[in-house]
Protein backbone atom coordinates (compact mmCIF):
# COMPACT_ATOMS: atom_id res chain seq x y z
CA UNK A 1 0.00 0.00 0.00
CA UNK A 2 2.95 2.31 0.52
CA UNK A 3 4.29 1.82 -2.60
CA UNK A 4 0.55 2.75 -4.32
CA UNK A 5 0.72 5.81 -2.40
CA UNK A 6 4.09 6.83 -3.07
CA UNK A 7 3.85 6.15 -6.85
CA UNK A 8 0.80 8.51 -6.75
CA UNK A 9 2.85 11.30 -5.08
CA UNK A 10 5.17 10.97 -8.15
CA UNK A 11 2.95 11.01 -10.62
CA UNK A 12 1.32 14.24 -8.80
CA UNK A 13 4.46 16.26 -8.54
CA UNK A 14 5.60 14.97 -12.57
CA UNK A 15 2.41 16.49 -13.13
CA UNK A 16 2.59 19.47 -11.59
CA UNK A 17 5.86 19.96 -13.65
CA UNK A 18 5.22 18.71 -16.59
CA UNK A 19 1.57 20.69 -17.27
CA UNK A 20 2.49 23.87 -19.69
CA UNK A 21 -1.12 24.37 -20.87
CA UNK A 22 -3.92 24.84 -18.06
CA UNK A 23 -4.70 24.64 -14.36
CA UNK A 24 -4.90 21.66 -12.41
CA UNK A 25 -9.27 21.21 -12.10
CA UNK A 26 -10.60 19.78 -9.12
CA UNK A 27 -14.06 18.38 -8.55
CA UNK A 28 -15.48 16.09 -6.37
CA UNK A 29 -18.09 14.81 -4.23
CA UNK A 30 -18.99 14.34 -0.01
CA UNK A 31 -21.65 13.70 2.17
CA UNK A 32 -22.01 13.12 6.37
CA UNK A 33 -24.40 13.24 8.74
CA UNK A 34 -25.24 12.71 12.63
CA UNK A 35 -28.50 11.38 13.88
CA UNK A 36 -30.49 9.50 16.46
CA UNK A 37 -33.55 7.39 16.69
CA UNK A 38 -36.72 7.20 18.48
CA UNK A 39 -35.58 4.12 20.66
CA UNK A 40 -32.37 5.69 20.86
CA UNK A 41 -28.81 5.14 19.56
CA UNK A 42 -27.26 6.03 16.63
CA UNK A 43 -29.20 6.66 13.51
CA UNK A 44 -31.17 4.30 11.32
CA UNK A 45 -31.34 3.89 7.71
CA UNK A 46 -34.53 2.38 6.38
CA UNK A 47 -34.45 -0.18 2.63
CA UNK A 48 -36.54 -2.94 1.64
CA UNK A 49 -34.74 -6.13 2.15
CA UNK A 50 -33.20 -7.11 -1.29
CA UNK A 51 -33.64 -3.94 -2.90
CA UNK A 52 -30.56 -2.26 -4.88
CA UNK A 53 -31.50 1.52 -3.98
CA UNK A 54 -32.98 3.07 -1.23
CA UNK A 55 -34.55 6.80 -0.91
CA UNK A 56 -31.75 8.85 0.40
CA UNK A 57 -33.01 12.16 1.94
CA UNK A 58 -32.60 12.33 5.61
CA UNK A 59 -31.88 8.24 5.38
CA UNK A 60 -28.12 7.71 4.46
CA UNK A 61 -25.80 6.58 7.59
CA UNK A 62 -22.74 6.55 5.89
CA UNK A 63 -19.99 8.74 5.68
CA UNK A 64 -18.55 9.30 1.90
CA UNK A 65 -16.16 11.44 -0.35
CA UNK A 66 -14.42 11.29 -3.52
CA UNK A 67 -11.65 14.01 -4.48
CA UNK A 68 -10.84 14.23 -8.28
CA UNK A 69 -8.02 16.05 -10.14
CA UNK A 70 -7.55 16.39 -14.16
CA UNK A 71 -5.10 17.92 -15.98
CA UNK A 72 -4.21 19.01 -19.39
CA UNK A 73 -0.75 17.80 -20.23
CA UNK A 74 -0.28 18.12 -24.19
CA UNK A 75 -2.02 20.69 -26.78
CA UNK A 76 -0.30 20.26 -29.80
CA UNK A 77 -0.95 22.92 -32.47
CA UNK A 78 -3.18 20.49 -34.69
CA UNK A 79 -5.50 20.68 -31.86
CA UNK A 80 -4.56 17.12 -30.57
CA UNK A 81 -5.07 17.09 -26.91
CA UNK A 82 -3.77 14.24 -23.83
CA UNK A 83 -5.46 15.15 -20.38
CA UNK A 84 -4.62 12.97 -17.68
CA UNK A 85 -7.15 12.83 -14.61
CA UNK A 86 -7.91 10.85 -11.20
CA UNK A 87 -10.13 10.42 -8.48
CA UNK A 88 -9.99 9.47 -4.49
CA UNK A 89 -12.79 8.25 -2.60
CA UNK A 90 -12.87 7.97 1.11
CA UNK A 91 -15.50 5.19 2.15
CA UNK A 92 -15.38 4.01 5.74
CA UNK A 93 -18.10 1.97 5.69
CA UNK A 94 -16.26 -0.41 3.10
CA UNK A 95 -13.33 -0.78 4.96
CA UNK A 96 -15.51 -2.09 7.84
CA UNK A 97 -17.31 -4.50 5.83
CA UNK A 98 -14.37 -5.74 4.09
CA UNK A 99 -11.95 -5.68 6.78
CA UNK A 100 -9.63 -3.15 4.61
CA UNK A 101 -6.40 -1.79 6.49
CA UNK A 102 -7.56 1.85 4.86
CA UNK A 103 -10.88 3.84 3.77
CA UNK A 104 -9.27 5.39 0.76
CA UNK A 105 -9.22 3.77 -2.78
CA UNK A 106 -8.81 4.62 -6.51
CA UNK A 107 -12.08 5.36 -8.40
CA UNK A 108 -10.74 6.90 -11.48
CA UNK A 109 -7.18 7.20 -13.17
CA UNK A 110 -7.23 7.80 -16.52
CA UNK A 111 -5.34 9.48 -19.81
CA UNK A 112 -8.02 10.93 -22.44
CA UNK A 113 -7.00 12.27 -26.23
CA UNK A 114 -9.16 14.47 -27.64
CA UNK A 115 -8.90 14.54 -31.76
CA UNK A 116 -10.04 17.27 -33.42
CA UNK A 117 -9.73 15.84 -36.76
CA UNK A 118 -12.28 13.32 -35.57
CA UNK A 119 -14.87 15.73 -35.34
CA UNK A 120 -14.74 16.17 -31.35
CA UNK A 121 -13.37 12.45 -31.00
CA UNK A 122 -11.67 11.16 -27.99
CA UNK A 123 -9.91 7.90 -27.40
CA UNK A 124 -9.44 7.11 -23.80
CA UNK A 125 -7.68 4.53 -21.44
CA UNK A 126 -7.47 3.26 -17.78
CA UNK A 127 -10.36 3.88 -15.43
CA UNK A 128 -13.21 6.12 -15.35
CA UNK A 129 -17.17 7.18 -14.21
CA UNK A 130 -17.80 5.67 -17.88
CA UNK A 131 -21.43 7.79 -19.03
CA UNK A 132 -23.44 6.51 -16.10
CA UNK A 133 -27.25 6.99 -15.51
CA UNK A 134 -28.57 7.20 -12.49
CA UNK A 135 -31.77 8.46 -10.54
CA UNK A 136 -30.16 10.88 -7.90
CA UNK A 137 -33.00 10.68 -5.21
CA UNK A 138 -32.56 6.77 -4.76
CA UNK A 139 -28.14 6.85 -5.68
CA UNK A 140 -28.93 4.63 -7.89
CA UNK A 141 -26.80 3.45 -10.94
CA UNK A 142 -29.06 1.51 -13.46
CA UNK A 143 -26.33 1.95 -16.39
CA UNK A 144 -22.72 1.78 -14.96
CA UNK A 145 -20.13 -0.29 -16.93
CA UNK A 146 -16.93 1.66 -15.15
CA UNK A 147 -14.83 -0.62 -15.08
CA UNK A 148 -10.79 -0.37 -16.22
CA UNK A 149 -10.87 -0.36 -20.00
CA UNK A 150 -10.28 1.56 -22.87
CA UNK A 151 -12.66 2.92 -25.89
CA UNK A 152 -13.29 6.16 -28.04
CA UNK A 153 -16.10 8.35 -27.66
CA UNK A 154 -18.22 10.54 -29.09
CA UNK A 155 -17.40 9.75 -32.67
CA UNK A 156 -20.05 11.66 -34.65
CA UNK A 157 -22.13 9.83 -37.05
CA UNK A 158 -24.35 12.69 -38.37
CA UNK A 159 -27.74 11.21 -36.79
CA UNK A 160 -26.06 10.91 -33.47
CA UNK A 161 -23.02 9.49 -31.43
CA UNK A 162 -21.35 6.50 -30.91
CA UNK A 163 -18.90 5.03 -28.25
CA UNK A 164 -17.41 2.02 -27.92
CA UNK A 165 -15.01 0.45 -25.04
CA UNK A 166 -13.80 -3.12 -23.81
CA UNK A 167 -13.73 -2.94 -20.27
CA UNK A 168 -12.67 -6.14 -17.80
CA UNK A 169 -12.48 -7.04 -14.50
CA UNK A 170 -10.47 -9.38 -12.74
CA UNK A 171 -12.43 -12.54 -10.38
CA UNK A 172 -10.71 -12.33 -6.86
CA UNK A 173 -11.91 -14.64 -3.29
CA UNK A 174 -14.87 -12.25 -2.93
CA UNK A 175 -17.03 -13.44 -5.61
CA UNK A 176 -16.73 -17.73 -4.62
CA UNK A 177 -16.49 -20.72 -5.48
CA UNK A 178 -19.44 -20.36 -7.89
CA UNK A 179 -17.55 -18.21 -10.26
CA UNK A 180 -14.24 -19.14 -10.24
CA UNK A 181 -12.40 -17.03 -7.56
CA UNK A 182 -8.62 -15.51 -8.64
CA UNK A 183 -8.46 -17.60 -11.97
CA UNK A 184 -11.15 -15.74 -14.36
CA UNK A 185 -11.32 -12.24 -15.86
CA UNK A 186 -14.61 -11.09 -17.26
CA UNK A 187 -14.46 -9.07 -20.36
CA UNK A 188 -17.33 -6.57 -21.63
CA UNK A 189 -16.93 -5.52 -24.89
CA UNK A 190 -20.00 -2.07 -25.06
CA UNK A 191 -21.32 0.18 -27.61
CA UNK A 192 -23.72 2.93 -27.24
CA UNK A 193 -25.79 5.24 -30.19
CA UNK A 194 -26.74 8.82 -28.07
CA UNK A 195 -28.13 11.54 -29.12
CA UNK A 196 -30.56 9.75 -32.08
CA UNK A 197 -33.33 12.56 -32.35
CA UNK A 198 -36.77 11.11 -32.77
CA UNK A 199 -38.95 13.84 -31.71
CA UNK A 200 -38.97 17.39 -31.00
CA UNK A 201 -36.88 17.84 -27.89
CA UNK A 202 -36.57 13.67 -27.25
CA UNK A 203 -33.57 11.58 -28.30
CA UNK A 204 -32.69 8.53 -28.21
CA UNK A 205 -29.70 5.86 -26.79
CA UNK A 206 -29.39 2.50 -26.90
CA UNK A 207 -26.74 0.69 -25.45
CA UNK A 208 -25.31 -3.48 -25.49
CA UNK A 209 -22.43 -4.78 -24.25
CA UNK A 210 -21.28 -8.79 -23.52
CA UNK A 211 -19.92 -10.49 -20.55
CA UNK A 212 -17.16 -13.16 -21.46
CA UNK A 213 -15.18 -14.63 -19.12
CA UNK A 214 -12.39 -16.97 -19.28
CA UNK A 215 -10.67 -19.07 -16.41
CA UNK A 216 -7.32 -20.76 -16.26
CA UNK A 217 -6.35 -24.25 -15.37
CA UNK A 218 -6.30 -23.10 -11.82
CA UNK A 219 -10.14 -21.97 -11.47
CA UNK A 220 -12.51 -24.05 -9.53
CA UNK A 221 -15.04 -25.17 -11.40
CA UNK A 222 -18.87 -26.57 -9.45
CA UNK A 223 -19.67 -29.98 -10.30
CA UNK A 224 -22.88 -29.57 -12.36
CA UNK A 225 -22.16 -25.88 -13.37
CA UNK A 226 -24.27 -24.11 -16.14
CA UNK A 227 -22.78 -21.42 -16.90
CA UNK A 228 -23.42 -18.90 -19.79
CA UNK A 229 -20.75 -18.72 -22.31
CA UNK A 230 -21.72 -15.78 -23.46
CA UNK A 231 -24.03 -12.43 -21.49
CA UNK A 232 -25.61 -9.87 -22.52
CA UNK A 233 -27.06 -6.73 -21.53
CA UNK A 234 -28.79 -3.78 -23.33
CA UNK A 235 -30.71 -0.94 -22.59
CA UNK A 236 -33.03 1.38 -24.48
CA UNK A 237 -33.60 4.66 -23.00
CA UNK A 238 -35.88 7.77 -24.10
CA UNK A 239 -34.79 11.75 -22.96
CA UNK A 240 -37.11 14.44 -23.37
CA UNK A 241 -36.17 17.74 -22.78
CA UNK A 242 -38.02 20.71 -21.94
CA UNK A 243 -40.77 19.20 -20.61
CA UNK A 244 -43.06 21.35 -17.68
CA UNK A 245 -39.81 23.53 -17.09
CA UNK A 246 -37.56 20.05 -16.56
CA UNK A 247 -37.35 16.62 -18.60
CA UNK A 248 -37.93 12.95 -18.20
CA UNK A 249 -35.98 10.15 -18.89
CA UNK A 250 -37.35 6.13 -19.49
CA UNK A 251 -35.69 3.32 -19.83
CA UNK A 252 -36.35 -0.25 -20.43
CA UNK A 253 -33.61 -2.91 -19.74
CA UNK A 254 -32.32 -6.92 -20.20
CA UNK A 255 -29.80 -8.76 -19.35
CA UNK A 256 -28.97 -12.50 -18.44
CA UNK A 257 -26.04 -14.62 -17.24
CA UNK A 258 -23.52 -12.70 -15.93
CA UNK A 259 -24.50 -9.49 -17.15
CA UNK A 260 -27.71 -9.99 -15.05
CA UNK A 261 -26.80 -7.92 -12.29
CA UNK A 262 -26.88 -5.12 -14.48
CA UNK A 263 -23.76 -3.31 -12.35
CA UNK A 264 -19.88 -3.42 -12.78
CA UNK A 265 -17.32 -5.07 -10.77
CA UNK A 266 -17.56 -9.21 -10.44
CA UNK A 267 -20.90 -10.62 -10.85
CA UNK A 268 -23.20 -11.61 -7.86
CA UNK A 269 -26.26 -11.57 -8.85
CA UNK A 270 -27.50 -15.02 -7.43
CA UNK A 271 -25.60 -17.76 -5.30
CA UNK A 272 -24.57 -19.11 -9.02
CA UNK A 273 -23.96 -15.35 -10.88
CA UNK A 274 -22.53 -17.27 -13.62
CA UNK A 275 -25.65 -19.32 -14.46
CA UNK A 276 -27.11 -19.14 -17.78
CA UNK A 277 -30.96 -18.82 -16.05
CA UNK A 278 -30.02 -15.43 -14.37
CA UNK A 279 -32.17 -12.91 -15.84
CA UNK A 280 -33.33 -9.46 -14.81
CA UNK A 281 -36.07 -7.21 -16.99
CA UNK A 282 -36.35 -3.59 -15.76
CA UNK A 283 -38.27 -0.43 -16.73
CA UNK A 284 -37.18 3.37 -14.55
CA UNK A 285 -38.68 6.33 -15.27
CA UNK A 286 -37.80 9.67 -13.88
CA UNK A 287 -39.81 12.86 -14.30
CA UNK A 288 -38.27 16.30 -13.03
CA UNK A 289 -40.46 19.50 -12.87
CA UNK A 290 -39.88 22.57 -12.32
CA UNK A 291 -42.94 24.60 -12.56
CA UNK A 292 -41.19 27.87 -10.87
CA UNK A 293 -36.99 28.71 -10.12
CA UNK A 294 -38.86 28.11 -6.35
CA UNK A 295 -40.83 25.36 -7.09
CA UNK A 296 -39.13 21.69 -8.29
CA UNK A 297 -39.86 17.71 -7.61
CA UNK A 298 -38.70 14.80 -8.98
CA UNK A 299 -41.06 11.82 -9.10
CA UNK A 300 -39.49 8.67 -10.24
CA UNK A 301 -40.34 4.50 -10.29
CA UNK A 302 -38.44 1.74 -10.66
CA UNK A 303 -39.82 -1.82 -11.75
CA UNK A 304 -38.19 -5.20 -11.57
CA UNK A 305 -38.27 -8.88 -12.71
CA UNK A 306 -35.77 -11.33 -11.42
CA UNK A 307 -35.06 -15.07 -12.31
CA UNK A 308 -32.20 -15.93 -9.97
CA UNK A 309 -30.44 -19.31 -10.33
CA UNK A 310 -29.34 -21.40 -6.79
CA UNK A 311 -26.26 -23.98 -6.85
CA UNK A 312 -28.82 -27.29 -7.01
CA UNK A 313 -30.14 -26.14 -10.45
CA UNK A 314 -33.25 -24.63 -9.64
CA UNK A 315 -34.28 -21.06 -10.16
CA UNK A 316 -36.38 -18.52 -7.67
CA UNK A 317 -37.87 -15.46 -9.38
CA UNK A 318 -38.70 -12.06 -7.62
CA UNK A 319 -40.88 -8.74 -8.17
CA UNK A 320 -39.12 -5.57 -7.03
CA UNK A 321 -40.83 -2.03 -7.24
CA UNK A 322 -40.78 1.60 -6.16
CA UNK A 323 -42.31 4.77 -6.56
CA UNK A 324 -41.01 7.98 -5.13
CA UNK A 325 -41.00 11.78 -5.04
CA UNK A 326 -38.80 14.36 -3.67
CA UNK A 327 -40.61 18.27 -3.46
CA UNK A 328 -38.18 21.33 -3.37
CA UNK A 329 -39.40 24.45 -2.19
CA UNK A 330 -37.33 27.54 -1.62
CA UNK A 331 -38.75 30.12 1.15
CA UNK A 332 -36.24 32.92 0.43
CA UNK A 333 -32.91 32.83 -1.77
CA UNK A 334 -31.15 30.63 0.72
CA UNK A 335 -33.37 28.94 2.42
CA UNK A 336 -35.95 25.36 1.16
CA UNK A 337 -37.97 23.10 2.40
CA UNK A 338 -37.84 19.54 1.07
CA UNK A 339 -39.17 15.67 1.65
CA UNK A 340 -39.77 12.58 0.33
CA UNK A 341 -42.41 10.13 -0.27
CA UNK A 342 -42.17 6.47 -1.30
CA UNK A 343 -43.57 3.10 -1.25
CA UNK A 344 -40.92 -0.12 -2.02
CA UNK A 345 -42.09 -3.74 -2.33
CA UNK A 346 -40.01 -6.69 -2.92
CA UNK A 347 -41.91 -10.00 -3.58
CA UNK A 348 -39.89 -13.46 -3.72
CA UNK A 349 -41.62 -16.28 -5.44
CA UNK A 350 -43.53 -18.35 -3.18
CA UNK A 351 -42.82 -15.67 0.17
CA UNK A 352 -45.09 -12.93 1.44
CA UNK A 353 -44.33 -9.19 -0.12
CA UNK A 354 -41.62 -7.25 1.69
CA UNK A 355 -43.47 -3.43 2.27
CA UNK A 356 -41.89 -0.28 3.26
CA UNK A 357 -43.47 3.38 3.19
CA UNK A 358 -40.34 6.25 3.79
CA UNK A 359 -40.88 9.46 4.47
CA UNK A 360 -39.34 12.89 5.39
CA UNK A 361 -39.01 16.46 5.73
CA UNK A 362 -35.93 18.67 5.56
CA UNK A 363 -35.72 22.13 5.98
CA UNK A 364 -32.22 23.30 4.09
CA UNK A 365 -29.84 25.80 3.99
CA UNK A 366 -28.43 26.34 -0.02
CA UNK A 367 -27.49 28.73 -2.39
CA UNK A 368 -30.60 30.79 -4.46
CA UNK A 369 -31.77 28.27 -6.89
CA UNK A 370 -31.06 30.53 -9.75
CA UNK A 371 -32.63 30.59 -12.99
CA UNK A 372 -32.92 26.92 -14.34
CA UNK A 373 -34.38 25.82 -10.69
CA UNK A 374 -32.67 24.46 -7.69
CA UNK A 375 -33.31 20.76 -7.50
CA UNK A 376 -29.90 19.75 -8.00
CA UNK A 377 -28.31 23.31 -6.44
CA UNK A 378 -25.23 22.30 -4.17
CA UNK A 379 -24.17 22.27 -1.07
CA UNK A 380 -27.16 21.68 0.81
CA UNK A 381 -26.87 21.85 5.25
CA UNK A 382 -29.88 19.74 6.02
CA UNK A 383 -31.83 18.67 9.70
CA UNK A 384 -34.26 16.16 8.90
CA UNK A 385 -36.66 13.68 10.53
CA UNK A 386 -37.48 10.53 8.68
CA UNK A 387 -40.64 8.17 9.35
CA UNK A 388 -40.28 5.03 8.15
CA UNK A 389 -42.94 1.77 8.39
CA UNK A 390 -43.03 -1.91 7.27
CA UNK A 391 -45.13 -4.71 7.68
CA UNK A 392 -44.01 -8.54 9.35
CA UNK A 393 -42.58 -10.18 6.60
CA UNK A 394 -40.22 -7.26 5.97
CA UNK A 395 -39.22 -6.89 10.06
CA UNK A 396 -38.81 -11.17 9.60
CA UNK A 397 -36.06 -11.03 6.91
CA UNK A 398 -31.93 -11.35 7.96
CA UNK A 399 -31.63 -7.31 7.03
CA UNK A 400 -34.93 -5.48 8.45
CA UNK A 401 -35.31 -1.73 7.38
CA UNK A 402 -33.84 0.49 10.00
CA UNK A 403 -31.36 -2.62 10.71
CA UNK A 404 -32.39 -3.92 13.69
CA UNK A 405 -32.26 -0.85 15.51
CA UNK A 406 -36.69 -0.68 16.30
CA UNK A 407 -36.55 -4.46 18.14
CA UNK A 408 -39.88 -6.06 16.54
CA UNK A 409 -41.87 -2.49 15.82
CA UNK A 410 -42.58 -2.36 12.41
CA UNK A 411 -42.29 1.75 12.50
CA UNK A 412 -39.85 3.97 13.52
CA UNK A 413 -38.28 8.01 13.51
CA UNK A 414 -35.11 8.90 12.83
CA UNK A 415 -33.66 12.09 13.05
CA UNK A 416 -30.59 14.21 12.44
CA UNK A 417 -28.26 16.52 10.56
CA UNK A 418 -26.68 16.13 7.67
CA UNK A 419 -24.37 17.82 4.53
CA UNK A 420 -24.01 16.69 0.86
CA UNK A 421 -22.25 18.60 -2.33
CA UNK A 422 -20.54 17.80 -5.75
CA UNK A 423 -18.28 20.60 -6.65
Amino acid sequence: MKGRWATWAVAAALLGFGAPVTALDLFGYFRDSIGGTSREGAQACFRTPGLDYKLRLGNECDAYAEWGFQQSVWKGKDGVEFTVGFMFDYDPEVMGNLGSSTPFGVQQDYVKVKVPQWRGAQLWMGKQYYRRENIDMIDFFYLDTSEPGGGVEDVDLGFGKLAASLFAVKGNAATGPASGGSGQVFWRPDARLYGIPVNANGALEIDANAVFYSRNGNAHVPKGADDAGASVWVTVEHTQEKLMGGSNKLALQWANGTAAQMRPGTPSFSPDPLNRKNQQLRVVDQLLVQPSPKLQALVGDVFQWKTVANLDGSTAKAMQWGIFARPVYYLSDYFKVQGDLGFTQSKPQRAKAMNLLKATVAPTLTPPPGDTGGFFVRPELRAFLTYGAWNDAAEASPSPPGGGAFGTEVRGLSYGLSVETWF
